[in-house]
């Protein structure tokens, strides 16, 4: 090779390379630029700065809680709760607050409020009928709530106390006692220049799906016409109307079709987690999840003096390191209490029982079959019936604690015998299996022990039932009466079954903890099988 070929040769090497840089240059602010946008994008909150330069006249934002069930404490460990993106961690209200003081830094303008079934349902918001979560829910900051049905679970009674011990109103346009309402009926909050309605309505069922035995002269009345006599006192008077829900997601579509002027409704009862805001009508729906997993934001932005646009987002974290000092020693608290109270291991047991939400509320599981066969074995009866709702959390693998137990069965629901005919046995299970395969509102399904039952799914509601039959194999005889061990609150027709309130009491027992407790003491072990009790067939859905 020549020398003139050697430097042609050289130069285009050169020139290449150069080539190369540039290209690598070019793609390198590329990355850049893309990485610039997506920072921008994720963390430049575009329609504020709308309204900093004038588009929106204000943003206000809605913080929402619901379905919180007394969890004041941080638990790493859900024991089968459920959303819809399958988070476990339950922050606890004092871990939550942080993210409550987080968006009020970034917005003044900025209320947060609650869908009910805030003050029952563990082991510390049992303590002196709820007293730990009145404490620590005094120092969150709420601006109102609205009572859910397990409210009422320490008595009516308890909850007006509630109500008049709280630093802030529970709203409820729907709930009367002796013909007079029983709660604010509405209350107008002026923010960010803005006035905003709120009001609030509890499902209408809440006296069947509850534990309080108080409820003389109380009524729930219909939720569309008392929604429509507030809007009628609101109109006019503000620029928006927020109902604070626990009726159900259900029921709050059935509302809006009904009802015209809700701009927003923060939906509660089903536990469900909206990963965006759904909108019927003109009114938007959103839920926030339930037992302290989720914090919900609706950002609502105002023009020409209306909602004009509303962004949701779902928030939790997990740095227990977070939480509120002052009322996470308030929760610590009552934590020391009961877990005191409940460190006693009774057993023990090789894998998780399961009393997942879903799973109690559609299927056969291993806790429910545990607990049913001791209260049959305790009751001395021939069968047992429990309803899944009333099985709030698994009971994790290892040592079984009163406090495990406690968190698994918090409702004060007592053991009892009764003499039930066949018929009503065939009523009762029809009425479980009827919104199958609902697992987020269907508390009322039926756990079993003694028997097992095939239902066809793809029948309508009401005619389901193909089959019960005892452990001998034989049919259940809808002529016979039976001895069936289940728990008082369905014997006084909670869930809606009218079916065993005209049993005969036979036995009345301890509370359902107490009764799986000492069951499983006297057995030093906690095992149970999936074995065929409840089968469904021709199942459409899934």
């Amino acid at each position: 090779m020549c020398f003139i070929d050697m430097c042609f040769m050289k130069n285009e090497i050169m020139e290449a390379i150069k080539m190369k840089s540039y290209k690598n240059l070019i793609a390198l602010g590329l990355l850049i630029l893309a990485a610039a946008v997506f920072l921008v994008v994720k963390y430049v909150n575009f329609n504020s700065i709308l309204v900093s330069a004038g588009y929106y006249e204000e943003r206000i934002s809605i913080l929402s809680t619901a379905d919180i069930h007394g969890h004041i404490v941080y638990d790493e460990e859900a024991g089968g709760y459920y959303t819809l993106d399958e988070v476990s961690v339950m922050m606890g209200m004092p871990l939550m607050k942080h993210i409550v003081d987080e968006v009020r830094a970034d917005n003044k303008n900025t209320l947060l409020l609650d869908s009910g079934d805030l003050f029952h349902g563990t082991n510390e918001a049992n303590i002196e009928k709820g007293k730990g979560v009145v404490e620590v829910a005094n120092l969150m900051g709420y601006d109102a709530m609205t009572p859910g049905n397990h409210d009422f679970n320490f008595g009516f009674d308890r909850l007006l106390e509630i109500r008049d011990q709280l630093n802030y109103p529970i709203l409820s346009s729907n709930i009367y006692r002796d013909g007079k309402l029983a709660f604010d009926d509405y209350k107008i909050v002026n923010v960010g220049g803005k006035k905003i309605g709120l009001f609030g309505l509890t499902e209408t069922g809440a006296l069947i799906n509850t534990n309080s035995r108080d409820n003389f002269g109380v009524t729930l009345e219909d939720p569309a016409e008392c929604a429509r006599r507030v809007i009628g006192e609101l109109e006019g008077k503000v620029d928006a109307i927020i109902l604070i829900s626990h009726l159900g997601d259900d029921m709050d579509r059935e509302l809006v079709k009904k009802v015209d002027g809700i701009d927003l409704i923060l939906c509660g009862h089903h536990h469900f987690l909206y990963e965006k805001p759904d909108k019927i009508n003109n009114t938007y729906l959103v839920e926030a999840g339930g037992y302290s997993t989720h914090v919900g934001q609706a950002d609502m932005y105002f023009k020409d003096g209306k909602l004009s646009k509303l962004i949701w987002y779902t928030k939790n974290i997990k740095d227990k390191s977070l939480a509120d000092p002052k009322m996470d020693s308030v929760a610590q608290k009552y934590h020391a209490i009961a877990f005191e109270a409940g460190k006693e291991v009774v057993a023990k047991t090789q894998e998780k029982l399961d009393g997942f939400r879903s799973n109690v509320r559609t299927r056969e599981t291993t806790l429910g079959n545990l607990l049913t066969d001791a209260m049959r074995d305790t009751g001395k009866a021939d069968l047992a019936l429990m309803n899944g709702g009333g099985i709030r959390e698994s009971i994790p693998a290892g040592g079984v604690t009163l406090y495990a137990i406690g968190k698994s069965l918090p409702f004060v629901n007592s053991l009892v015998t009764i003499e039930v005919k066949g018929e009503d046995i065939y009523s009762s299970i029809e009425r479980g299996v009827r919104l199958y395969p609902d697992g987020g509102s269907n508390g009322g399904f039926l756990q079993v022990s003694g028997m097992k039952y095939i239902f066809d799914a793809s029948k309508p509601a009401g005619k389901r039932v193909v089959s019960i039959t005892t452990l001998d194999g034989k049919e259940l005889d809808r002529n016979k009466y039976y001895k069936v061990a289940t728990n008082d609150y369905l014997f006084n027709g909670g869930d809606g079954y009218d079916e065993l309130k005209k049993a005969k009491l036979l036995y009345k027992g301890e509370l359902l903890k107490d009764v799986l407790s000492k069951y499983l003491k006297a057995r030093g072990e906690a095992s149970a099988k999936i074995e065929g009790r409840i089968k469904p067939i021709n199942e459409r859905y899934k």
